[in-house]
């Protein structure tokens, strides 16, 4: 079967964590046995033409369509005709937003559709224009079938579509770059994502959280960057913690693995989630997991896989963050693997991307003629 992933956001140079979910998602398809074909399109500045297409070397095959910065709406159109452009001939086009998910639909192809974007949750206070949310409607209810990777995101996909086609498909871990190795007690607290304007990691939060912990608790690493960095580390400053504190900064994948290896705890405060794959990471490394109760991390983090603290409180963090050092070895962390593995890990995963293809073809193939059923 070939899988064409039609994606606005891709790892780039430029962008080294700009969806590295998708790649995953992309990586677990071609694993369970699909032809993958990635076109990225990027939207730059300067170029000549509508668009241009540039092939890159990557796993699976990459094509970037980069088209102008026009203005509306001709970038629309350098869009769709980039896209048509680099598409071929693919058995299904699986999208993964709702821009993408439009500039499928034009290809005449069964059509899957992932949405990960958190705006469509209750829970962040950012919202879609009208013509944006008309437009992403319109997607969910044309797509053969949409996949959501957490029932929070179900849910804010059917209030927002009542007659989209949802399935829930989780993000996908690396389980042979996340893996476990016998923990010894390191005293380090581990959290990562990026420091973005809207605040949603919530490092304000954790960094409160740990200035309530008493002075011999332990080191708390931070992996990621982002516009609000200098403001976290004059908070840490402010709080007194700066000497429990690293901003360690982006790390590549590998050697995030390393470090969440050598950490006893993974804590993460967000305001909201969907299906974080950090939180999937930490747990396929066997880490235990603290995590505020939002969105979809109230589906990953349950009594035998960490803690869950209420969401804007750091008094609360704190208190789970202590009660889970408290209990640190009572946590098994094979089951926390076997458990990452089974439901996050890449042939899993990969099992129900291509059941939802297959799916997908059957719903978009026309009727059989009168009698012949």
């Amino acid at each position: 079967m070939k899988v064409l992933y039609l994606t606005t956001n891709y790892p780039a140079a430029e962008s080294p964590v700009d969806g590295v979910f998708v790649r995953e998602h992309a990586r677990a398809a071609a694993a369970a046995g699909a032809e993958v074909r990635v076109v990225h399109l990027q939207r730059t500045p300067g170029r000549k033409g509508l668009y241009e297409l540039v092939p890159e070397e990557d796993d699976p095959p990459l094509v970037r369509v980069r088209y102008r910065r026009f203005g509306r709406p001709l970038s629309y159109a350098a869009f769709l005709a980039g896209a048509r452009a680099a598409a071929g001939d693919p058995d299904v086009v699986h999208a993964t937003s709702h821009l993408s998910a439009l500039a499928a639909l034009t290809l005449r192809k069964p059509v899957v559709y992932s949405e990960h974007w958190s705006v469509f949750l209750p829970e962040n206070p950012a919202r879609l224009s009208p013509p944006m949310a008309r437009a992403a409607r319109f997607a969910l209810e044309r797509a053969d079938l949409v996949l959501p990777p957490s029932e929070a995101m179900r849910a804010a996909l059917a209030a927002h579509a009542s007659r989209a086609r949802l399935r829930i498909v989780p993000n996908v871990v690396d389980d042979e770059l996340f893996r476990p190795t016998p923990h010894e007690p390191s005293g380090r607290l581990i959290s990562a994502g990026l420091m973005g304007e809207n605040g949603a990691k919530g490092y304000d939060l954790l960094l409160r959280a740990l200035a309530l912990l008493d002075g011999g608790s332990p080191v708390l690493e931070i992996v990621g960057d982002g516009p609000r960095r200098a403001e976290y580390e004059a908070l840490a400053r402010e709080l007194g913690v700066e000497e429990r504190v690293r901003f360690a900064g982006l790390r590549p994948k590998p050697d995030l693995a390393e470090r969440m290896r050598s950490s006893d705890l993974f804590v993460l405060a967000s305001r909201f989630e969907n299906n974080p794959c950090v939180v999937l990471e930490a747990m396929a490394s066997g880490l235990p997991v603290v995590a505020t109760r939002v969105g979809g991390l109230r589906e990953l983090v349950d009594e035998r896989s960490g803690l869950l603290a209420e969401p804007g409180d750091p008094e609360s963090l704190a208190a789970r963050i202590g009660e889970a050092l408290d209990r640190l070895e009572g946590f098994d962390r094979e089951e926390i693997v076997r458990r990452a593995r089974e439901r996050y890990g890449r042939e899993a995963v990969g099992r129900l991307l291509l059941r939802a293809y297959e799916d997908a073809q059957r719903k978009a193939e026309p009727p059989p003629p009168h009698g012949l059923a």
